[in-house]
């Protein structure tokens, strides 16, 4: 199948998600090449499109000629019945191939509770579910992850993970894995050879594995020369991990102990692959991603080279950058004057616990009169709010711990007062090579009295993470392979999209768990340090003689210093060739690549409007003219026309609409306005094409800005199904005063002249219908 059918689509909620084919994504030929993969995420596009590891895989793989990337993403609940109910199967991103024709399958598990998300993509794919299951000409499926440290409870849904850092490592699977599928052999063959790569681990053979690290971060990983994305994501730019790793320390972190050492990028690759990105994606707003920014090391030159090539010289506040992981005492003037140049974003800081003594036992070292100059900063460069994050149920916890959450928020709003704080608490979770892999995590019934505690004194000013969703986030986090099976029974019940609120329901885990014999509960008890974990044979390179060191220490209050700034930590990941590579604070003077291709392709400032006539139809029809608007914007700024950007603080371009079209309804001329900064451009713009079915018909330049309501408007309205009888209902209906209907080769044709007529609803309350648009194909004129 080439697509999914326009009448699945127009039945399910937000189509769009599902569109696939995103614009400027360089096709190869499918035959002419060796390898074809597809790298999944297991949650719905616009959360998994934005995901950092696939972006960078996909690029990787498609940068060598013999291979062939693409990407699949799970689905709604909707979708997935449908597809179920008509035998379709689970679709890939860009070529629209079923996934079974792919002979690698990467699925990212980056969070526990994505779990029920693997399975619906190897359910609707066609795959077997468990590796042992699969046949020779079932495809390889491989993990990969921060979740991956402890891969147990999803391990038989795996032929192999990769441990750690994969740029390089994936390449030697596909080795593999092409000379296995030339030799004819049994699978069993595949994965005993795929042991013998450093860094992969094979549930099946349960082999000891080793994390594999990428030394050297300063690589061409441009993370998102992809295509451009067909909707908005959650997170809406373009991702640019500066740096990989933090040695912090935090007692509770995975993360700090999964990506060890760090390795930071130079400031020079970081700007290159921001403008490169800018330039062949259309988006103008990038997010500078590490487990901490404010420790990058050439944080200050960084900030001051952009602020040259973004604003400084700019004839307009185009550009935008986030920081989203700034630590108490990394943010000064500077900083947040760049900040400031873009969209202004929240500020968030993660204290994690109420008191100096709890903090030393997490091993979190910051000083609260620092915060508070941090605040009063922020408040001088225009921040009204501010969001403190902590954690609740950390080992040594007491009563008074959590009064001084209060405290804390109480002393801040005396010394801040124009600023609003809100305090954000989630349950503390115990991960796998922590230090803390061996604590109790807190009972539900504990965790809610905790919450009517802190609530009792913030009121309105606490927001806190569903203790539900904690709860089975820490049951997966150490669990076993007995756990998959929980996994695989809850998905068979119902569970989906477990992180989502709007879809988490525990007690379809708790009846999957008594079906299989399990209480829940038992793994959020403390374990000894003499048990053997699940998870002892994934060798993160952080010796246990480390993290027992390091849990002694909490429970004596003992801080351990950073080893950048500090003398080693013998935490065991360092070696003559593995270490902390830091980036020189001063940027060298190098010539970019791409200089000269410029980011503002203008001079002057009169503005020139153009009034735009362009069809919607073939896919384009699921498209909400919001997300017709976003792809012109992203698609004229790829192209390079000089678009006209508002002032003031959240930049957007100039542009005038017409009433906005139903999603399912077709249409042969809808319009656009957009300011331009060049005349004479209308010959450029005739004809384009950057979407199936929106395709530009007409261009008119005007001198100023255009106005777009229409007087009269003309729908073609064309029963799908039982032509005859739903015209003979059409010839007896009475159309409001103000519109016209006529019936004329066989076709319904209806004239409105009257504003804020909506023909679904008169549609939907005539013939009581719940969708109309599954009935009758709509075509405006």
């Amino acid at each position: 199948m080439a697509d999914y059918p326009y009448q699945i689509l127009i039945n399910i909620k937000k189509p769009s998600r599902y569109l696939g084919e995103e614009p400027f994504f360089k096709k190869k030929d499918w035959e002419k090449t060796d390898l074809k993969i597809c790298f999944c995420y297991p949650d719905l596009y616009e959360i998994g499109r934005s995901h950092l590891g696939i972006n960078i895989l996909a690029y990787l793989v498609n940068q060598k000629e013999e291979y062939l990337a693409d990407l699949a993403f799970a689905v709604g609940p909707d979708l997935e019945n449908a597809l179920k109910t008509k035998g379709y199967p689970l679709l890939s991103w860009n070529y629209r191939k079923p996934l079974r024709d792919f002979d690698v399958i990467g699925i990212s598990y980056a969070y526990e509770l994505s779990a029920t998300g693997i399975l619906q993509i190897l359910d609707l794919a066609g795959i077997p579910l468990r590796a042992h299951h699969r046949e020779r000409d079932d495809p390889l499926v491989l993990g990969g992850g921060p979740s991956c440290g402890n891969p147990e409870p999803v391990a038989e849904f795996f032929d192999a993970f990769i441990i750690g850092d994969a740029e390089e490592a994936i390449f030697e699977v596909f080795e593999v894995y092409k000379n296995w599928k030339n030799s004819k052999k049994p699978r069993t063959t595949l994965w005993e050879d795929l042991t013998k790569i450093e860094g992969v681990y094979v549930p099946l053979i349960r082999n000891q594995v080793k994390r594999r690290i990428l030394k050297d971060l300063n690589l061409e990983t441009l993370s998102w020369e992809f295509g451009i994305p067909v909707i908005e994501l959650s997170h809406d730019r373009i991702p640019m991990e500066i740096s990989r790793g933090c040695t912090r320390g935090c007692r509770f972190c995975e993360a700090s102990f999964y990506y060890r050492p760090v390795r930071e990028k130079d400031p020079f690759y970081v700007i290159n692959q921001i403008k490169k990105n800018f330039l062949t994606t259309g988006i103008t707003e990038a997010s500078l991603m590490s487990l901490s920014v404010g420790d990058y090391t050439a944080l200050k030159t960084l900030v001051k080279k952009l602020k040259e090539e973004f604003y400084l010289n700019a004839p307009c506040r185009k550009y935008s950058f986030s920081l989203p992981s700034l630590r108490v005492g990394s943010i000064d003037d500077e900083l947040l004057e760049f900040i400031k140049l873009g969209r202004k974003t929240g500020l968030t800081f993660a204290p994690e616990a109420g008191t100096e003594r709890l903090r030393k036992v997490i091993n979190k070292d910051i000083d609260i009169a620092q915060l508070i100059e941090d605040i009063r900063l922020a408040k001088k460069h225009g921040w009204t709010k501010v969001k403190l994050y902590f954690m609740i149920g950390l080992p040594t916890e007491k009563e008074e711990d959590l009064e001084g959450i209060y405290q804390l928020f109480r002393t801040l709003r005396k010394e801040v007062p124009q600023v609003s704080i809100t305090v954000s608490v989630s349950t503390f979770i115990p991960k796998p090579h922590t230090p803390f892999q061996w604590e109790r995590q807190i009972s539900l019934e504990e965790t809610y009295e905790k919450i009517k505690f802190l609530k009792r004194r913030l009121g309105k000013n606490l927001r806190y993470h569903h203790p539900e969703q904690s709860f089975l986030e820490g049951v997966i986090a150490r669990g076993d392979r007995t756990i998959g099976l929980v996994i695989e029974r809850a998905y068979q019940k119902g569970a989906r999209f477990d992180s989502w609120k709007d879809f988490f329901n525990l007690s379809l885990w708790i009846e999957a768990a008594k079906e299989v014999g399990v209480d829940l509960n038992t793994y959020l008890r403390e374990r000894s340090l003499e048990e053997n974990l699940p998870w002892e044979h994934i060798d993160l390179r952080v010796s246990k003689e480390f993290l027992i060191k390091e849990r002694a220490k909490a429970y004596q209050g003992e801080i351990t210093k950073d080893c950048r700034f500090d003398r080693c930590s013998k935490c065991g990941v360092c070696n003559e060739e593995i270490k902390n590579l830091l980036s020189k604070k001063e940027l060298e003077e190098v010539k970019l690549d791409i200089q000269n291709k410029p980011l503002f392709p203008f001079k002057g400032v009169k503005e020139y409007w153009y009034e735009i006539y362009y069809t919607k139809k073939d896919k384009a029809v699921f498209l909400s003219q919001l997300e017709v608007i976003r792809l012109f914007v992203l698609v004229l700024n790829k192209l390079g026309f000089p678009l006209v950007y508002t002032s003031g603080f959240h930049p957007h371009p100039k542009i005038v609409v017409d009433d906005a079209l139903p999603i399912g309804v077709f249409s042969e001329r809808e319009t656009i306005g957009l300011a331009m900064y060049e005349s004479g451009l209308s010959t450029k713009l005739q004809g384009l094409e950057f979407y199936p079915g929106l395709r530009i018909v007409k261009v008119v330049e005007r001198q100023e800005k255009p106005s777009l309501k229409r007087e009269k408007k003309v729908y073609k309205i064309e029963p799908l199904t039982e032509k005859e009888l739903w015209l003979n209902r059409f010839a007896t209906l009475n159309f409001p005063e103000g519109t016209e209907m006529e019936i004329k080769k066989q076709e319904v044709w209806v004239r409105v002249y009257i504003p804020n007529f909506s023909l679904l609803k008169f549609l939907k309350q005539t013939f009581e219908l719940d969708n109309p648009l599954s009935l009758f194909k709509i075509v405006k004129y």
